[in-house]
C-alpha cells in the first residue's frame, strides 16, 4: 500500500514546472517560513512560551524520538526506485519517520495549546511538507504518517513533562 501511495503521488512531478516549483518550495522552503512566521508571531504578541515550549515539542520529535526510532529501524527511500521522480536531494538518514514532518507536526500539535487557529494553520502547512517530500521523491507516505504520530507523541510528553515541572 505505501509503494502504491507514494506512486499516485509521485508519479505527477516532472509533468509540470508549477507543480514541481511548488512542491519543492513546500518541501524545502515553507518549514523555515513556518518557524519565522511563528517567531513573528511570538513577538507580535509578547509570548515566548508559544515559540518556545512549541519548538521544544518539535525539537524533541526530529532528533530524539526520530534517532531512537532510526537505531532500531533502518528504511530506505524512495528515491533508490529507478522510477521514482527526485525533485530535491536525497538526505542520507533513513527515512522512517520523516524528520521534517515529526519537527513540524511537533510544533503543530503543541501549538493546540495556545491558539486553535494558528494550530491549525501549522498542521495544513506540515500536511503540504509532508505531501510535498513524497511528491519529490524522497519518503514514503507513511513515514509521513509515523512522523505526524512521532511529532504527537512528542507534543504529550513535553507537555506532560512541563507540567509535572509546574508542580515541582
Amino acid at each position: 500500500m505505501t509503494f502504491s501511495v507514494f506512486k499516485n503521488i509521485n508519479r505527477f512531478a516532472n509533468k509540470s514546472k508549477l507543480l514541481d516549483s511548488s512542491a519543492v518550495f513546500c518541501a524545502r522552503y515553507l518549514p523555515y517560513l513556518m518557524i519565522i512566521f511563528l517567531l513573528l508571531f511570538a513577538l507580535a504578541t509578547g509570548s515566548w512560551q508559544i515559540f518556545f515550549y512549541p519548538l521544544l515539542s518539535g525539537l524533541i520529535s526530529a532528533f530524539v524520538f526520530d534517532k531512537l526510532i532510526y537505531v532500531f529501524y533502518k528504511r530506505h527511500r524512495p528515491a533508490e526506485l529507478k522510477s521514482a521522480n527526485i525533485l530535491i536531494p536525497v538526505p542520507k538518514n533513513p527515512s522512517f519517520p520523516s524528520r521534517h514532518t515529526s519537527l513540524l507536526f511537533g510544533i503543530s500539535f503543541y501549538l493546540f495549546f495556545y491558539n486553535t487557529p494558528l494550530a491549525i494553520f501549522f498542521v495544513i502547512c506540515s500536511c503540504l511538507v509532508g505531501i510535498a517530500r513524497v511528491f519529490c521523491g524522497v519518503h514514503w507516505f507513511s513515514d509521513i504518517l509515523a512522523g505526524a504520530f512521532v511529532g504527537l507523541v512528542s507534543t504529550l510528553a513535553v507537555y506532560g513533562l512541563l507540567n509535572c515541572i509546574k508542580f515541582i
